[in-house]
């Protein structure tokens, strides 16, 4: 039951706020409206987003260090994977295309990994990465208890200003960044009580943490709109 109000819910809120485009946007990694090339995804996961990819014309490796993993998106989505870590990647002809979607913040040396994926990138190619936004509407609400603080298991937190400036220490240039309400509705459901479930190690979604949830993306969705700065950051 509790699922069945977080989806009734959930899509209520995308069609109030109109967040369908944009969340067109964010599941394709911002990389919809770019002309398909080789790409590479960093810490895929179950490879949902590489089929994704794949089915908009890309041509689509992954790169993960959990051989289970490794080993589902070979054989069930027949998507070629480097079972490994990234630096012991080495290719002939570069990506037009290398994807991190909440990654860096769990490595331990974000400068490098950067370098690395500008390494395996064509001369033209583009780097796209997801994190959560320390300096957020999110954190400043829930304090400990934002669910993008995820101890221990976020080593390096940014906020758009310090992810600039990371970048900034590659040799990547037009560089941009920017922030969305997309995920705010998990963010709110997850938050408040994680401090505690990361302690014990478990979290049962229930009808309150729905709620929040619900209510939290219309009031990131509202600050969105009313901050009218390109320093908007309310994830």
């Amino acid at each position: 039951m509790v699922r069945i109000i977080r989806v009734v819910l959930h899509s209520l809120s995308i069609y109030l706020l109109r967040l369908r485009k944009e969340r067109g946007h964010y599941k394709c990694m911002y990389l919809d409206q770019t002309l398909p090339g080789r790409l590479l995804e960093v810490g895929y996961g179950n490879g949902k987003r590489l089929a994704r990819m794949q089915a908009l014309g890309w041509d689509v490796v992954g790169q993960e260090i959990d051989p289970v993993a490794a080993s589902y998106v070979c054989e069930a989505r027949g998507i070629p994977v480097h079972l490994g870590m990234l630096e012991s990647l080495d290719v002939i002809e570069g990506y037009d295309a290398v994807i991190l979607s909440h990654v860096i913040e769990h490595v331990h040396d974000p400068l490098a990994l950067l370098k690395t994926c500008f390494r395996l990138l064509k001369k033209d190619g583009v780097l796209v990465v997801l994190t959560p936004n320390v300096a957020s509407y999110g954190h400043r609400r829930f304090g400990a208890g934002w669910r993008g603080l995820e101890p221990p298991r976020h080593l390096h937190l940014f906020s758009r200003k310090t992810l600039l400036r990371l970048a900034q220490k590659t040799e990547f240039n037009s560089l941009r960044s920017w922030t969305t309400t997309v995920g705010a509705f998990g963010i709110g459901q997850a938050s408040t009580s994680f401090v505690n479930d990361a302690t014990e190690g478990r979290h049962h979604m229930t009808v309150r943490d729905v709620l929040r949830g619900f209510w939290f993306q219309l009031v990131a969705r509202i600050i969105f709109y009313l901050i009218k700065t390109p320093a908007r950051s309310v994830y």
